[in-house]
């Protein structure tokens, strides 16, 4: 870990710079930093909290964000290849609800355990991302409200993550085919049609 655990309120840096890139970040406070356009390949940001962070077009390439909060964080069209975004040494999620992934590239990223509750993946390319959790039944990988839409989701497996009625995929794609579970099912309660009270049998004289 560096020295310091936190940086300056609304830290920034310009983009393209490389002075982040191979750090060893583990638990540093990043709330709101301005980092669009950045170049952070290979750093470690494992429990790293980046909440409401702007990382527009950063390059997050082969970074350990396991265990980080990148809750409502701006990631659109970010280099998030390779990256890692499991479950922590203790099994705790990354968190990425509400963040904007819009056309981020998320090719061959471990995602297993995060949680994207209503996150936006408009566009996005998960080709060949590991999606499937270490521990499905206590950290499944959330997809709840989240929007797919055009995402490309070729080669990822989506086993036992979960999704609900709010979350949009791209036209075509199947959810329970792929092995998504939703979120009414959870603890082996699966959904049932609701029907209409029937009336009461006549019991026989």
């Amino acid at each position: 870990m560096c020295d310091d655990d936190s940086y300056p309120m609304n830290f920034s840096l310009p983009a393209g710079d490389r002075s982040l890139a191979g750090l060893v970040m583990q638990g540093r406070d990043l709330m709101g930093a301005q980092l669009a356009g950045v170049d952070l390949t290979g750093a470690d940001l494992y429990w790293g909290s980046l909440q409401g962070a702007v990382l527009q077009g950063a390059i997050l390439r082969d970074c350990c964000l396991r265990g980080a909060w990148l809750v409502g964080a701006n990631l659109r069209e970010a280099d998030l290849t390779h990256a890692n975004l499991s479950l922590d040494n203790l099994g705790g999620t990354t968190k990425l609800e509400r963040a904007d992934l819009t056309g981020a590239d998320l090719r061959r990223a471990n995602l297993g355990g995060a949680d994207f509750t209503k996150a936006l993946l408009v566009g996005a390319d998960l080709r060949g991302a590991w999606a499937k959790s270490l521990l499905p039944a206590e950290r499944p990988t959330r997809f709840d409200g989240a929007d797919l839409t055009e995402a490309k989701l070729g080669g990822v497996d989506w086993t036992g993550c979960i999704y609900n009625d709010e979350t949009r995929f791209p036209r075509g794609f199947v959810p329970q085919a792929a092995g998504m579970v939703h979120a009414s099912d959870i603890g082996g309660k699966k959904r049932k049609d609701k029907k209409r009270p029937g009336k009461p049998k006549r019991r026989g004289r």
